[in-house]
């Protein structure tokens, strides 16, 4: 992704009109041109401009920038970075004894959206970053250093998050606009009732304001139905112990309790991922959702919730029907659970959000998902 492109250095011709002279001064009025021509700028949040007074018959100058009436440089220029939406005035003053000159700009600053393209696809584009938790499949096809590219461009094939906090950072070739209704399909594979396997994965997004190309922006957390509810922990943080050999995966977390991934027979080796950065040990933090894990009858089933999860058998966004989970931008939380309105998203985080090591037959519990698309696109 690159930066939006803005005309800078564009030497105007015409001089700001001079103010304030001083008859019979013998020190040379200074002749000022500018950098930036027009009397308005518009800008997107996180661009970058330069904007620079020239002093073309070469005296001394006293340079004054203000930006909304507060003083912002006493240089014969400045760089305009904004970091929020608005309408902002910039006023230059410079000139000395015998005659100074003004100009104002009025700078808009919008947000930064890259927009959709004759070639856009509505599926993911790129994977930024996958570090599952251990679990049955990890190291395996669905869930090794290449699995990544399974849930690029299609949903025919599955990418294992692992246990809980286990995830996967993805983007489209486009930003996703925060429309009316449901904007983002996220594609699982649980099972229906009777025998319900749902493993819910929660979902973050992210607005590239610093246009950088990088998820290095805010992270807000996507409020399902379980978001307000009494038995959903936030700030959960968990760390999983490589045992180096095949054998169950050791786990504390901040609550003061620890457990283990089990083994099974059906994935014999290490759960640990070998790709992991710290092959000695992981942590993840983030909400935890209640477990559902049990038995109906005879048959073990772990349920879903209502709305607003990946992997999930939902009836708030009629699973059944979809065949995905979708997701609205308008639901986003920050930090403090305040909702936040965000034009746009770039970003995606999935990660698993319940911590059940299940049965030695069925194994953990493990978001997996198939691809994802924009639904504002056809």
């Amino acid at each position: 992704m690159s930066l939006k492109k803005l005309p800078v250095l564009l030497i105007a011709a015409l001089t700001v009109i001079a103010v304030g002279c001083r008859k019979g001064s013998e020190i040379p009025a200074p002749v000022i041109t500018f950098s930036f021509e027009k009397d308005t700028m518009h800008l997107s949040v996180g661009d970058s401009v330069n904007v620079r007074a020239f002093v073309d018959n070469s005296v001394t100058v006293q340079h004054s920038w203000k930006l909304n009436d507060s003083l912002y440089s006493t240089s014969y220029d400045i760089n305009i970075v904004p970091k929020a939406i608005g309408t902002y005035v910039l006023f230059y003053s410079g000139g000395n004894e015998t005659a100074t000159f003004t100009k104002t700009i009025t700078v808009y600053v919008g947000d930064r959206i890259r927009p959709i393209t004759a070639t856009s696809s509505k599926y993911i584009s790129y994977v930024l970053e996958y570090l599952p938790a251990p679990g049955q499949f990890i190291n395996e096809t669905i869930a090794d250093a290449n699995a990544t590219q399974n849930i690029i461009g299609e949903t025919n094939s599955l990418l294992s998050l692992g246990g809980y906090g286990g995830y996967v950072i993805f983007t489209f070739d486009h930003s996703i606009v925060n429309k009316d209704g449901m904007d983002l399909a996220i594609a699982g594979n649980p099972l229906a009732p009777p025998m319900e396997w749902s493993e819910p994965g929660i979902v973050m997004v992210s607005h590239d304001l610093n246009g950088n190309g990088l998820a290095d922006d805010e992270w807000y957390e996507l409020a399902g139905s379980e978001y307000e509810s009494a038995s959903t922990k936030k700030n959960y943080t968990i760390t999983y112990y490589n045992p180096k050999d095949t054998a169950d995966v050791p786990w504390k977390d901040n609550l003061g309790d620890s457990g283990v991934v089990e083994i099974n027979n059906y994935h014999n080796h290490n759960y640990y991922p070998l790709f992991a950065p710290n092959q000695d040990s992981i942590s993840f933090t983030g909400s935890l959702l209640s477990n559902t894990f049990g038995m109906e009858g005879s048959v073990y089933v772990n349920k879903g919730f209502n709305l607003g999860y990946v992997d999930n058998y939902s009836a708030g966004d009629n699973y059944a029907q979809n065949r995905y989970n979708s997701f609205d931008i308008s639901w986003a939380r920050d930090k403090e659970g305040k909702i936040i309105t965000l034009p746009a998203i770039d970003f995606v985080k999935v990660y698993t959000g319940q911590n059940n090591k299940g049965n030695k037959v069925l194994g953990e519990i493990s978001t997996e998902i198939r691809g994802a698309w924009d639904l504002g696109m056809p």
